[in-house]
């Protein structure tokens, strides 16, 4: 998409539709995206939603998550002993996840409360929000949220968990309507518990203290290791090296290849320059 359709425009466009979580919301930012650019918004068609945007994800990963930046940012801390034989790459790893969970420990052993730092930091934006919705409760286990002067209106089971936003099955964290119902059985006496606990345990310092509780052990040197009695020995495999220094950067896959932007120009790598003079090719 960047190659074709580069700014902040066309950025947060998708973003709206990728963060959509019913249909109805993702079908009226498509709209949107076809009166400011058919092509972008027939080009976005082409490709199930399912794989993009969290209106039609299940919400059986209960994630806030749309990027996959995790996966990103370890495989970057990896390039110093990806060309490192098999032992010593394993060797660099073990030391990079010993060092990484240390980190972790210490934010934890200085994090408060019931639940982790950054979903707090989200329930304090969803509080601030819940407090501009009025509820009316219909005698079960559901609940009327509407806002105040506006025309945002869901019904909200405590029961069953859930919300006809979706964000409450969807990322597992109770949205602005729940938590504006959770206040209101609260006033009337009803003991619905803290906000917090509505929340999935994956949020849960608990769980996040679980997480980091099993460490990795440190092994002794070669010279402290038990010689091996399997008669079988395993020879280095033939290897010729190739000429010139080798690449540290990681091999990626045909959809991935972005053509490169160099100060809001693109790139004209492959492409043959035409005179603006005499508009012959080869030179400019």
């Amino acid at each position: 998409m960047k190659a074709k359709w580069k700014g902040d425009l066309y950025k947060n466009l998708l973003w709206e539709c990728a963060s959509s979580t019913t249909i109805p919301e993702f079908e009226g930012n498509m709209k949107i995206v076809r009166i400011t650019n058919p092509a972008l918004h027939d080009w976005l068609k082409e490709i199930n939603p399912k794989h993009w945007s969290r209106a039609f994800f299940s919400g059986l990963a209960t994630s806030d998550v749309l990027l996959n930046n995790l996966c990103e940012v370890f495989n970057r801390q990896l390039i110093g002993g990806r060309d490192k034989p098999i032992i010593t790459c394993l060797e660099y790893i073990m030391e990079y996840c010993m060092k990484r969970i240390v980190v972790v420990l210490k934010q934890i052993a200085k994090a408060e409360g019931h639940l982790t730092p950054k979903a707090s930091i989200i329930f304090e934006h969803i509080k601030s929000e819940a407090s501009n919705y009025s509820v009316m409760w219909n005698g079960t286990s559901k609940y009327r949220v509407r806002e105040r002067g506006g025309q945002d209106q869901c019904v909200v089971d405590v029961d069953a968990r859930v919300c006809s936003c979706r964000r409450w099955e969807l990322i597992g964290m109770p949205c602005k309507h729940a938590v504006a119902v959770n206040w209101t059985m609260a006033q009337y006496g009803m003991n619905p518990g803290p906000p917090e606990t509505w929340f999935s345990e994956v949020y849960w310092m608990d769980t996040w203290k679980k997480v980091y509780k099993n460490t990795i052990n440190p092994i002794n040197g070669v010279n402290l290791w038990t010689p091996s009695q399997v008669p079988t020995i395993i020879i280095p495999p033939k290897h010729h090296s190739q000429i010139g220094r080798p690449s540290k950067k990681r091999k990626k896959s045909a959809n991935e290849e972005i053509v490169p932007v160099k100060h809001g120009k693109m790139s004209q790598r492959g492409n043959t320059v035409t005179c603006n003079k005499c508009n012959a090719k080869g030179h400019n």
